[in-house]
């Protein structure tokens, strides 16, 4: 187990080690950001030449930057409506629409675990690399995960939540090795560096509610995000990181008991605020369809202190199209039941909340 004997010092080596055990991997590779690994990642499988990598419409955008950072193509696929997380057949079909192998990476959104049984046949069978992501921990201590690696992150709101940092994990001592040896080549995350992404986020969110896509201004942001995607792991980091990993069980069965009770508040309500009908868990968040619309019921939430979120956009309204392949939605089916009703899914934490 590990990978101690390429210059690491031994205390990340044992932390990387516990933290592939807890995920039921052999190896873990930690990166200076979850989507450091990612880049590295595409760099080794593409051989030279680009490579699709299928992901959820609705998913970070910065993703996209740093698979493009990578060399890779990126490929949305379409979510369901009910969830918000691509079909199994939905990657199927997009898988074959692809001229060439690459990578495809389920999503468990928000801690939801998906049925992807028919994409890991097509892919295993056609030569896909299966990237599971899952900075949501769903595959802590679980059952073996479905994969040939998973990507995780560290970042802030997330169940391993140091504020940066990452991981990718693998069951390949020579891919972990690869991995490892690319990422040395990356540089470190200074502050200044973690000010420039903060202010690019900024910057994005303020142009987000009359966003055009077309706009010279988020081609620079993007551009400048691809460029801010390769970074080194910090070994300060460890501590807080197994800090994090021992204390997660805890907080997994804290989460657990407030998902409960919040599902025993709103049953009398499930016509209206649907559940997400898969399982979940590591409920970070709790998901609800409101049926006619979630403004009024994300208002009262807001106006009693609790943290209610929405859930991203389709890249399609947050991205140039330079930066996407696919097939551009005709709506953001991610946030709409029907192409005429509006915005319906909004999310609450399962912590720092008024129960």
């Amino acid at each position: 187990m590990g990978h101690a004997g390429i210059g690491r010092d031994m205390s990340r080596a044992a932390l990387e080690q516990k933290l592939a055990r807890s995920f039921s991997y052999e190896y873990a590779v930690m990166a200076g950001r979850a989507r450091s690994a990612l880049v590295a990642l595409i760099e080794i499988l593409r051989k030279g030449e680009n490579i699709p990598v299928l992901l959820p419409e609705n998913i970070c955008p910065v993703l996209v930057t740093a698979i493009r950072a990578g060399g890779g193509t990126a490929v949305t696929v379409p979510v369901s409506p009910l969830s918000g997380l691509p079909d199994d057949q939905a990657f199927v079909e997009a898988m074959n629409n692809q001229p060439t192998a690459g990578i495809v990476m389920p999503t468990h959104l928000y801690g939801f675990l998906g049925d992807y049984s028919q994409t890991v046949k097509f892919a295993r069978a056609k030569g896909w690399f299966i990237l599971e992501n899952d900075t949501n921990a769903v595959r802590y201590d679980g059952d073996a995960p479905f994969g040939d690696g998973l990507l995780m992150s560290f970042g802030y709101a997330k169940p391993l939540e140091v504020g940066r940092g990452g991981a990718i994990m693998t069951n390949e001592a020579n891919l972990a090795k690869e991995i490892q040896s690319r990422l040395s080549t990356y540089g470190p995350l200074y502050e200044a560096t973690i000010r420039q992404e903060n202010d690019l986020m900024l910057k994005r969110r303020g142009m987000r509610q009359n966003l055009d896509v077309a706009d010279p201004e988020l081609m620079r942001i993007c551009d400048r995000e691809t460029t801010l995607s390769r970074f080194r792991f910090d070994e300060r980091d460890c501590d807080l990181i197994r800090a994090k990993l021992n204390h997660f069980p805890t907080e997994r069965q804290d989460r657990l008991a407030r998902k409960e009770i919040w599902d025993r508040a709103l049953e009398p309500l499930d016509n209206i605020l649907r559940p997400v009908p898969l399982p979940q868990p590591v409920p970070w968040r709790l998901i609800r369809r409101a049926v006619t619309g979630r403004a009024p019921f994300t208002d009262i939430l807001w106006q009693n202190d609790i943290d209610a979120g929405i859930n991203y956009r389709s890249l399609w309204r947050e991205m140039p199209a330079e930066y996407l392949n696919g097939t551009a939605p005709a709506s953001d089916l991610c946030l709409k039941h029907q192409n005429t009703q509006p915005k319906t899914h909004f999310s609450i934490l399962t912590h720092r909340t008024n129960l």
